[in-house]
């Protein structure tokens, strides 16, 4: 409570953090912003994924603890979910950031795998343009 008064007192504020917003955001919304850890088992993959428009912007950055993982970064259209498109892939990394620009309206996000021997997890943020931030896989 003590901190709460001195952070107030300061002039701040907390805020949790799917309430941040950027003031330089296209449409003057609150851009969104999630995190999530995925544990993968030896051998085991996991993806998770967002809804965007085509043009929106998604932002990410994930890092992985005990090892390295294969990785694909992709969406697939609403209008043809079994057509993908990949926007980055790789094999045996530590870490990976950037920006998706969604290719079209769609699901897009990220696939890894564990090809180690120990378990890994993975923690990924996200903050853009988006809806529903979930695991998929």
């Amino acid at each position: 409570m003590m901190l709460k008064s001195l952070l107030i007192a300061a002039g701040l504020c907390l805020l949790p953090v799917a309430a941040l917003a950027h003031a330089d955001h296209a449409h003057g919304e609150a851009e969104t912003v999630d995190e999530m850890s995925v544990t993968l088992a030896p051998g085991q993959g996991a993806e998770v994924k967002v809804e965007a428009k085509q043009g929106a912007k998604i932002n990410y950055s994930w890092t992985v603890e005990g090892g390295v993982v294969n990785f694909d970064a992709h969406g697939e259209a609403f209008a043809a979910p079994d057509k993908t498109h990949s926007y980055k892939k790789g094999r045996g990394a530590a870490s990976d950031e950037g920006e998706i620009t969604a290719a079209f309206d769609g699901k897009h996000g990220w696939f890894w795998r564990n090809r180690g021997d120990k378990d890994v997890t993975v923690k990924v943020r996200a903050t853009g343009d988006y809806t529903n931030f979930k695991r998929v896989m």
